[in-house]
């Protein structure tokens, strides 16, 4: 995939690359992807259909390209970083604020029905939806889940399940909500949902007080 890859690295010095990813974000969002002919997609990009070749080497190349690239500009570019003592508490509300945050944007919403449609038939894609977007998150929330443990503040026998858990408790229905096309919940839904997931997540994973250790060592004869 080298065009679709360099278009995606480097958008801001490949500005026809990027007027063509606009272009068939809008119509394959719009009409679908089986419905928008590359002669469509250049017409809307104001570019020649040979320049559209000279990026893109065909219509499937391009929507990997697409989901790639939507992945990486509607998903958060990171969901936490080290940044020295760890609030578990504030720091997971940061980050399921972050990663809930793509499922309540319309194109998020678009996006994923795109990836959803066509994910038999576009295996790849699918891989490349995954690899940019869940996976990353997963990988990234991991990392904090670690750090934490690090500095005492959780109990993880399995880093990695208990990432994905995470993620599915502070996002709920909301996948669901999507493919039934219903309305995302309001900010009091979605407020409650984190709090509650990360009240039960903190249940399974947090670790005992201080004083709860020393309570139950045993004293030194």
């Amino acid at each position: 995939m080298p065009h679709a890859a360099t278009a995606i690295r480097d958008p801001k010095e490949n500005r026809k690359a990027r007027q063509i990813l606009d272009a068939a974000r809008a119509l394959f969002l719009t009409h679908g992807f089986d419905a928008s002919s590359m002669e469509a997609i250049a017409r809307e990009a104001g570019v020649s259909k040979a320049t559209l070749y000279v990026h893109f080497a065909s219509k499937d190349d391009l929507l990997l390209a697409l989901v790639d690239d939507e992945c990486r500009r509607l998903g958060p570019q990171t969901l936490w970083q080290p940044d020295g003592a760890i609030d578990v508490e504030r720091d997971l509300q940061a980050i399921a604020r972050g990663y809930t945050a793509f499922f309540l944007h319309d194109r998020g919403r678009g996006l994923h029905r795109l990836v959803i449609g066509h994910a038999q038939r576009f295996p790849q894609m699918a891989e490349v939806f995954m690899i940019a977007g869940p996976l990353r998150c997963e990988a990234e929330v991991a990392a904090f889940l670690r750090a934490a443990e690090a500095q005492g503040l959780l109990r993880i026998p399995d880093v990695p399940l208990a990432a994905v858990q995470f993620l599915n408790l502070v996002q709920g229905r909301l996948q669901l909500q999507w493919e039934l096309s219903m309305e995302p919940p309001n900010a009091a839904d979605y407020e409650a949902l984190i709090e509650g997931g990360i009240r039960v997540f903190l249940a399974a994973y947090g670790a005992p007080p201080r004083d709860e250790h020393r309570a139950g060592q045993h004293p030194v004869s």
